[in-house]
């Protein structure tokens, strides 16, 4: 295995991240992968992640959206929306399927909380993916731990609220707010035709695993919903990790 640190542009500005290529030569599948609300690549869920997407044959990507908390993206982190999220998504998908070794008929897609809300609205807009994994995934916008301070008054009335978290202070704007409550996740969850995967654990602090029950009500009777007991929001407790992890292998290795 092999990381690669990379990027490509959207809108004149830099989008950075990192490629983990398995070993070996020829055409292998690609998953993408979309961290959560203020994440970002420095997380170790999202390294081991991608480490072990390539250690079992795929290659992954994950980036940055923003230039908090890493540095290697250009947009204001203040400036994040979904639809933002959205639209530079598309562009990392070009830019995986721009990738030497990718087989771009066998492109898979993952997303973890705000990420995952990213994925499932994205998913039904391009054909090119082929499997879908949601990891505690934000479907009803307004009820996660971070956009429901949107409900209070005083967001709204100043425009933008300081968010504090473990690496740093970040100023976002209210837009985040408007934008995030006009998406139909469970309308979007109807139109995907790939495979789909949700885990959720089951002691979610964030977004409650209620979430990820609503989610499997709106897809294929195909599709599957695992709920990882013991788990927290990003599966740092109870040895979860692991569970987790081999979920999102197995099931891209199986659909891929």
């Amino acid at each position: 295995m092999k990381v690669e640190k990379v990027s490509f542009l959207f809108e004149g500005k830099k989008i950075g991240g990192f490629v983990y290529y398995p070993s070996g030569t020829g055409l292998f599948p690609a998953v993408v992968f979309v961290h959560g609300f203020s994440g970002g690549t420095h997380e170790s869920k999202n390294k081991l992640m991608c480490e072990a997407l390539a250690q079992n044959g795929m290659i992954a990507f994950q980036f940055d959206f923003y230039d908090k908390p890493n540095g290697l993206s250009e947009i204001p982190i203040s400036d994040m929306t979904v639809s933002l999220q959205l639209a530079v998504l598309r562009k990392a998908v070009d830019f995986v399927c721009g990738l030497n070794g990718v087989d771009v008929s066998r492109i898979g897609l993952t997303g973890h909380s705000l990420g995952g809300m990213t994925v499932m609205l994205y998913t039904p807009t391009d054909s090119r993916i082929k499997v879908l994994v949601v990891q505690s995934g934000l479907s009803d916008f307004g009820q996660s731990r971070s956009t429901a301070f949107g409900l209070h008054p005083d967001w709204k009335r100043d425009g933008s609220k300081l968010m504090e978290r473990s690496w740093g202070s970040f100023s976002l704007k209210y837009d985040f707010i408007e934008d995030g409550l006009k998406h139909d996740v469970y309308g979007a969850l109807e139109k995907i035709n790939c495979p789909v995967l949700v885990f959720h654990g089951d002691q979610d602090e964030a977004i409650a695993v209620e979430q990820a029950y609503k989610q499997r009500e709106h897809l294929k009777e195909t599709d599957s919903l695992v709920i990882i007991e013991g788990a927290d929001h990003c599966y740092k407790i109870n040895d979860t990790l692991p569970v987790a992890t081999r979920l999102l292998v197995d099931f891209m290795q199986k659909k891929l």
